[in-house]
C-alpha cells in the first residue's frame, strides 16, 4: 500500500498538466489559479534542482555516516554484514518518518534514503552470499544481490511509487538469466519473455487507466519494456553472434516488434510508446545492414537523412493540408510549450556534443617552417638557418 494517497497522486498530476496547459495559451491565468485551487494538497514539494541536490547530499551523508560507523568501531569483515542489513532498514524507517513527519513528496531526501536502503540490502546479500558459499562462482553472489536489490526496488515503488525504482526492478530481474552460464538463445528468450511479459501488464494497466495516474506510470514502464525487448533480441547492438537460426529469428523480430508497437501507439495516441517505437525503427534501419553483413558506404548516413527529411516532410504536408488541420487526431502543430522546450534541448544537445577537432584535423595543417632567426632582409635582421 503506498504512503500517498491515490487521490494526492493524481491531484499533483493534473496540478502538472493546468501549469502546461496554462503555459501553452489553453488557459488563462486566472482560469488556472481557479483550478489549483481545487487542486491543493498538503504535501511539501520542490523544483527538481533543489531535490537533485538534496538527493545527492543525502546519499553522501548516509555513506559518511555509515563509514564513520565502520571506522570508529573497527568492525571486521564479519561484521559488515549485519552493519548493511541494520544500515538498510535504518534507511528505510527514516524514508518512512520523513514522509510521515514532514508530508514531503518527491522531495529528494526520502527518495535517496529509500535508494540507499536497497543498495546496502543487496550489498549486504551479497556479502552474505560470500560468507556461507566461499567455494561458490562468482555468479551465485550476484544472483543474490540482483535478487535482493530487485525486491528492494520493487518495495519502494509499492511504498512510494518512484517509477525509476520500478525501472530498475525490471532491469535487475533481467540481469538474472546473464548470471546462469546459459547459451545465448536461451538466455536471451528468457530476458526477452520477461520484457514480454512485463510489456503486457504494463500496457493493459496503461489502456485501463489512460494518462490518469497510475497510467502515466505504466506508460513509463511499458516504454523501458519495450526498450529492453528490442535492445535484448537485435544481437548486432547487444551480441557478437553472425550467423546461425536463432541469429535470423531476432533479425525478423527486430523487424516486427517496433511495426507492431508503432501500430498500437498509433491507434491508442499514445505518445511515449510512439517515440520509443519509431526510435527502434530507426535502429532497425541503420543496423540492417550489418545484420545482413553487408559493407557499410560513406553516402549512407547522408542517405538516411535525405529519407528521413523526406517522410517528415511528406507526414507534415499530408496532415497540415487537411480542412482543421489534423487527421485522426493527430497534427503537426505543436500545441504544448514543452515539445517545443524539448527540441530546443534537443538542438542545444547536437551543437554541445559535436566532436572536437581530433587528431586528422591537426595532421591537414603542417606545422610553420622554424627558420631558428635565419636572414631574410635588412634592418640588421641575421641569424643561422
Amino acid at each position: 500500500m503506498s504512503c500517498y494517497a491515490t487521490v494526492d497522486e493524481e491531484k499533483i498530476r493534473t496540478q502538472a498538466r493546468v501549469r502546461e496547459w496554462a503555459r501553452s495559451g489553453f488557459l488563462d491565468e486566472a482560469q488556472a489559479r481557479r483550478i489549483n485551487e481545487d487542486l491543493r494538497v498538503d504535501l511539501r514539494r520542490t523544483n527538481p534542482f533543489l531535490r537533485a541536490v538534496l538527493f545527492l547530499f543525502t546519499v553522501l551523508i548516509t555513506g559518511a555516516s555509515i563509514g564513520l560507523f565502520i571506522v570508529t568501531f573497527h568492525l571486521d569483515d564479519n561484521s559488515l554484514r549485519p552493519t548493511c542489513f541494520i544500515s538498510a532498514a535504518i534507511c528505510y524507517a527514516l524514508a518512512e518518518y520523513v514522509v510521515r513527519r514532514f508530508r514531503v513528496y518527491r522531495f529528494g531526501v526520502e527518495e535517496a534514503l529509500a535508494a540507499c536502503a536497497v543498495v546496502l540490502l543487496s550489498v549486504g546479500a551479497v556479502a552474505v552470499t560470500e560468507r556461507i558459499g566461499s567455494g561458490w562462482t562468482l555468479e551465485v553472489t550476484f544472483i543474490a544481490g540482483l535478487t535482493a536489490a530487485a525486491i528492494g526496488a520493487a518495495c519502494v515503488y509499492w511504498r512510494f511509487g518512484y517509477v525509476y525504482a520500478a525501472i530498475a526492478c525490471i532491469i535487475c530481474l533481467a540481469a538474472l538469466p546473464f548470471q546462469f552460464r546459459l547459451s545465448l538463445p536461451a538466455e536471451r528468450t528468457a530476458v526477452a519473455v520477461l520484457f514480454l511479459v512485463t510489456f503486457v501488464i504494463a500496457r493493459s494497466r496503461r489502456r485501463l487507466y489512460g494518462e490518469d495516474f497510475p497510467g502515466d506510470d505504466h506508460g513509463w514502464i511499458q516504454v523501458v519494456a519495450l526498450a529492453g525487448l528490442y535492445l535484448d533480441l537485435n544481437l548486432r547492438i547487444t551480441a557478437s553472434a553472425t550467423s546461425g537460426r536463432f541469429y535470423w529469428i531476432t533479425y525478423a523480430v527486430v523487424w516486427i516488434v517496433p511495426v507492431i508497437a508503432l501500430v498500437m501507439a498509433l491507434r491508442d495516441r499514445d505518445r511515449p510508446l510512439l517515440d520509443m517505437s519509431i526510435a527502434a525503427v530507426l535502429v532497425t534501419v541503420l543496423t540492417n545492414k550489418s545484420y545482413l553483413g553487408l559493407s557499410q558506404q560513406p553516402w549512407d548516413p547522408i542517405v538516411f537523412g535525405i529519407v528521413l527529411c523526406s517522410v517528415a516532410i511528406m507526414i507534415r504536408r499530408w496532415l497540415s493540408i487537411s480542412p482543421d488541420g489534423e487527421r485522426y487526431g493527430f497534427t503537426s502543430m505543436r500545441l504544448l510549450t514543452a515539445d517545443r522546450r524539448l527540441l530546443t534541448m534537443m538542438g542545444t544537445a547536437t551543437v554541445v556534443l559535436q566532436p572536437g577537432p581530433g587528431i586528422a584535423s591537426h595532421a591537414a595543417h603542417p606545422p610553420k617552417p622554424d627558420f631558428q632567426g635565419g636572414r631574410s632582409g635588412g634592418a640588421g635582421a641575421s641569424g643561422s638557418f
